[in-house]
């Protein structure tokens, strides 16, 4: 089952004070008045039957919202309710929403683009990049009032594209940080070993104010950061150029892209470059979910956990250490053995 979309939904209404649980309790008002009992609860009415705690929020890129996060959204943000035991958007229909907001001419087709789409996902990822207009003139441009079109369609508050593009990476990294928690949790370590549970709930609450000094390193995508001749200085660097402009960094078990110049894009270009950057991953080169966290569970059910060990794991999660951004096509989802 697909999660339950809002894409009817005008803005979730939340007062200053208001939680992300609240916010699941709030009317939902969509743009044509729903003829329903103004007491009926919000999931009564989208059919979710559900404990309310059991639904998870989502941005339409994908990014879970959590208390804290939600507390920085603007009014009128478009959400996606998932219930439990439902898949969340898979990379075609990301991909598919993502071209068709900046209205890409020939997704025009509907079942025949979803099964375009579908079918050889990579290969139609490359003829999609071919097809995207290099237009340079505006690349430079970083506000709003130079480049209006870029901005269309964007559910954001950010006056510039470097603003933006903090953001966008900023929320990758959260989303890293709840897929982290959530699968620490449902471990039958945590369930089962009170040990285990107390070390690693004192592991999460570092992750957490870790990832707040370091910004959630939101600057990986912003151009204003970029220094050639600073390496050294791992916490102001870019990964991207003066330009804006991207390069695939090879599959998982490779010294580089094999594709060369043929993996690279500029978001900083185009509204269609930014949708298509939303299929560029970072990916971890020692996986998350197979090797880091089973290592981190099994470390946490010694008598005391050394601190190395945390540091190098939070390195590994969420930094370039074991990070490096990949087009789609090197994108490897199989194991990395």
């Amino acid at each position: 089952m697909r999660p339950e979309c809002c894409q009817h939904v005008i803005g979730i209404h939340k007062n200053v004070d208001e939680s992300v649980d609240d916010a699941k309790e709030s009317r939902v008002t969509t743009g044509k008045e729903l003829h329903t009992n103004p007491s009926t609860d919000w999931h009564q009415r989208m059919m979710v039957t559900n404990d309310p705690a059991e639904v998870n929020v989502f941005l339409l890129d994908g990014s879970l919202i959590d208390e804290e996060y939600f507390c920085t959204l603007e009014p009128q943000t478009i959400l996606i309710l998932q219930k439990p035991g439902e898949k969340i958007l898979s990379d075609a229909d990301i991909l598919y929403d993502a071209l068709r907001r900046v209205n890409i001419d020939f997704l025009t087709a509907g079942d025949r683009v979803t099964q375009f789409l579908t079918e050889n996902l990579k290969a139609k990822v490359a003829l999609l990049n071919k097809v995207l207009n290099k237009d340079d003139s505006k690349t430079a441009f970083n506000t709003r009032e130079e480049h209006p079109e870029w901005f269309e369609n964007l559910e954001t508050n950010c006056m510039t594209k470097e603003a933006y593009m903090h953001r966008r990476c900023q929320d990758r990294i959260r989303t890293y940080l709840y897929k982290t928690i959530e699968q620490i949790k449902c471990s039958d370590v945590f369930i089962n070993d009170y040990k285990a549970r107390k070390q690693l709930l004192h592991t999460i609450a570092f992750f957490k104010l870790q990832l707040k000094q370091d910004h959630y390193f939101g600057y990986y995508f912003d151009r204003s950061r970029a220094e050639f001749d600073s390496k050294s200085d791992k916490k102001q660097i870019a990964i991207c150029d003066k330009k804006g402009e991207f390069k695939c960094e090879g599959r998982w078990n490779t010294d580089g892209c094999p594709y060369g110049d043929r993996h690279k894009i500029n978001p900083y270009r185009s509204k269609e470059d930014l949708a298509l950057f939303s299929t560029w991953n970072l990916d971890h080169k020692i996986e998350r979910s197979r090797t880091l966290i089973p290592k981190l569970l099994q470390i946490s059910q010694q008598d005391t956990i050394n601190e190395e060990d945390i540091y190098d794991c939070y390195d590994n999660l969420f930094t370039v250490k074991n990070l490096r951004l990949v087009h789609i096509v090197c994108h490897d989802k199989g194991s990395h053995k």
